[in-house]
């Protein structure tokens, strides 16, 4: 996250705000959690809450060698992400980074998957911070929502019973019957469905290691809504066929494309909700087409645009209560791959993770400092040495792109291709250049 700093901010308003954020005796869950240690830890990891926190091993200052601008930022970040969490202790950190050009700092703060999702953490950073530059509210770890009161009770909702209820039977048989098409690559019932293990092996999808690379973009919210009214599709099908342009031109730049087989996409779908921020991940699954062995950009964006329509067709065709089945189902051989230690060995289930989490849509502030922009550094797993997230903030799409550095070292160039590729789509659409 990017910061202005405040208008009125003395000499020491870094070490104030670093002071702030360590001010507390006491973390609230999330933060509070650790791995359990024990004999049976590796078979059967457990989370346990943690004592006094060592705030200045959670919360580091750090400063930028000059000229501190997105580079020497960018370049720090990538070995921040790279370095493991300690499981012994609460798994998170933040980093305060201080010498930004533009008069300017940042946060970069990384929690471990298991404790929270993308939208669950999302939540919570909007609920510690304010929209005006004068209330200063605690740090998102000591952070307690006051409407949130421990004694007030949940009110049931009606229950209309004039329907009637489907039994589990009959739910199990049209989960099955709706999850066939996907699970079995052979079995393409649903046209344009893109089903598990239809990804051809690229370079993206071997072993990997820890180092990072991370790569960022900020688009014009208005831009790709332009561009998906103008091709009567959605935003993230706009979001998706850039994504793929920028991957196609990026590996064939590398001599790593495959000429005859699309790359396709693994999209997370959160399943919270609307004011949930409970402990842990809540997502379902699905697949989707990339096109990245077709040249047309239209052609590209309404292949993407079939395969993102039959997902929600078969994702809508299932029970509410399978959601939770389907998730396991559609992700259950990917979760095995890793466990067995055959990921990144054996033909990959989807090429690379493209999620889109959504965010705040008014300027947040922190101790005073007005947010500028929020990037995401995601997690990457064997076979997946790529993954893309985009985050809204106020007007804005803000992409990062976090990659295994031996595979994709310069994976700074896509941020800059996918920027072209909505150019190009732009043209293709005949519609007016951006200001």
């Amino acid at each position: 996250m990017i910061f202005e700093l405040p208008t009125n901010a003395g000499p020491t308003y870094m070490r104030d705000l670093t002071d702030h954020l360590r001010s507390i005796d006491t973390l609230v869950k999330p933060w509070n959690l650790h791995l359990r240690e024990g004999l049976m830890a590796g078979l059967v990891p457990m989370l346990d809450t943690s004592g006094k926190p060592d705030m200045e091993y959670h919360v580091r200052r750090l400063a930028l060698p000059q000229p501190g601008g997105e580079r020497e930022l960018g370049e720090l970040v990538s070995r921040l992400h790279a370095n493991a969490l300690d499981l012994r202790r609460p798994m998170w950190e933040c980093h305060v980074i201080e010498g930004l050009e533009g008069n300017r700092f940042a946060l970069f703060i990384k929690i471990h998957h298991v404790l929270i999702d993308g939208v669950a953490g999302m939540r919570m950073f909007q609920r510690a911070m304010s929209a005006v530059p004068s209330e200063i509210r605690p740090a998102p770890w000591a952070y307690v929502d006051p409407s949130r009161s421990k004694g007030k009770k949940k009110q049931a909702k009606p229950i209309a019973t004039e329907a009637p209820v489907p039994s589990r039977r009959g739910l199990v048989m049209k989960s099955v019957a709706n999850l066939y098409p996907m699970l079995m690559p052979r079995a393409r019932r649903v046209p344009n469905l893109v089903t598990a293990f239809s990804a051809p092996s690229t370079v993206l999808n071997g072993r990997i290691t820890v180092q990072r690379r991370l790569s960022t973009q900020r688009y014009p919210l208005a831009r790709l809504k332009r561009v998906a009214d103008a091709a009567k599709v959605s935003v993230n099908d706009v979001v998706l066929a850039i994504c793929g342009a920028g991957l196609r031109r990026l590996l064939s730049e590398a001599g790593e494309l495959p000429e005859k087989t699309s790359l396709n996409t693994c999209i997370p779908i959160s399943v919270r909700a609307a004011d949930e921020i409970s402990v842990g991940t809540a997502i379902s699954f699905g697949f989707a087409d990339l096109a990245t062995n077709e040249t047309d950009p239209l052609v590209r964006l309404e292949r993407v645009h079939a395969s993102t329509r039959a997902l929600k067709e078969q994702i809508s065709a299932l029970p509410r209560t399978t959601v939770g089945a389907f998730s396991l189902a559609v992700m259950g051989p990917y979760a095995l791959q890793q466990a067995l230690g055959l990921a990144g060995r054996t033909r990959p289930m989807f090429n690379v993770v493209v999620s889109n989490v959504p965010g705040p849509t008014e300027p947040l502030h922190l101790f005073g400092a007005r947010m500028e922009a929020m990037y995401p550094a995601s997690v990457l797993y064997h076979g997946q040495a790529l993954n893309i997230t985009c985050v809204r903030y106020c007007d804005d799409l803000n992409f990062g792109f976090t990659a295994w550095r031996d595979a994709l070292p310069h994976v700074q160039r896509i941020s800059v291709y996918c920027a072209e590729a909505l150019t190009e789509l732009e043209s293709a659409l005949e519609l007016p250049a951006a200001v």
